[in-house]
């Protein structure tokens, strides 16, 4: 998409309420002084899965600037505070970081996907030089 194309499909999604953003649930909630950013990661995290989730919670709250919640429906979101933001054109940029970090989350949290802590940094490692734009 062109980048008006873009600006006008951002001023079209709706605010404080979800909405389906290439296959994940997206939420732009306004708060006095910025939105909160959110998409949800599982509808009903199980304990198994929370416990996953906070052992890299931390480490990816570091690393990016997004970090774990728990919806008050019990679902587990991952959520980026935006100062200043009053729009989903505000969130533009910080929308497509956030769902690049969503994959990421769902990579991690797929059956069978519990891996040792070094792997973790690893792939963190090379999550963050894609942000950043290195290559090796």
């Amino acid at each position: 998409m062109q980048s008006q194309q873009i600006e006008q499909w951002l001023d079209a999604l709706p605010l404080d309420e979800p909405v389906d953003v290439d296959g994940e649930t997206v939420l732009l909630a306004l708060q006095p002084g910025g939105a909160i950013l959110g998409a949800h990661l599982s509808r009903a995290a199980t304990g198994v899965q929370l416990a996953d989730a906070m052992r890299t919670g931390f480490q990816s709250a570091l690393e990016f600037e997004a970090g774990l919640s728990l919806g008050d429906d019990g679902s587990l979101m991952l959520t980026q505070w935006l100062p200043g933001a009053e729009s989903w054109r505000d969130a533009g940029d910080a929308l497509e970081g956030l769902l690049n970090q969503v994959a990421m989350w769902r990579a991690a949290m797929a059956p069978g996907a519990s891996t040792p802590a070094a792997e973790s940094r690893r792939d963190a490692d090379r999550i963050r030089q894609l942000f950043s734009g290195e290559t090796r």
